[in-house]
């Protein structure tokens, strides 16, 4: 069983800037909204939110007998 693979973004510039431009660097938008896409804030935490969540799935698959403190 595999992940489905990522959807590929295309095509809108404006939101390739904003997803891979960190907040510090966005010249005023100091409170980190966009009118058009809303809080990209809210983006970057549902990434290491999934990322928490593949990483916690490869390693469930791969060794699931591990007891609790193996996993630490």
């Amino acid at each position: 069983m595999g992940l489905p693979p990522l959807p590929k973004i295309e095509g809108d510039v404006d939101l390739l800037l904003e997803i891979f431009t960190h907040s510090s660097l966005r010249y005023g938008q100091s409170d980190g909204m966009n009118e058009e896409y809303g809080d990209t804030d809210r983006l970057a935490e549902l990434g290491h939110r999934v990322l928490d969540l593949v990483v916690t799935f490869h390693y469930f698959s791969k060794r699931p007998i591990l007891s609790a403190t193996e996993v630490v």
